[in-house]
């Protein structure tokens, strides 16, 4: 691969993954409003929205899952 053939495909890649990145920036967006509707429907109904004390969520994935968010994310 020459000089030329290597900047365009540099260029190419950037390209593609600033795509992708403006689409999480989306999804995250979509899910952050979600969720913020959903804890005001919370409180409208009287009940807290806070998680419960001692409830942890790092394990909310599983290895497979985790597996696939990172190979999706280094192609």
């Amino acid at each position: 691969m020459n000089k030329k053939q290597q900047l365009a495909y540099i260029k190419k890649e950037l390209a593609a993954l600033e795509d992708e990145k403006q689409l999480f920036e989306q999804c995250l967006s979509s899910i952050t409003s979600r969720k913020r509707y959903l804890e005001l429907e919370l409180v409208e109904l009287g009940v807290s929205s806070s998680a419960p004390r001692g409830r942890k969520y790092d394990n909310a994935l599983s290895e497979d899952m985790k597996f696939k968010l990172r190979a999706s994310l280094t192609k």
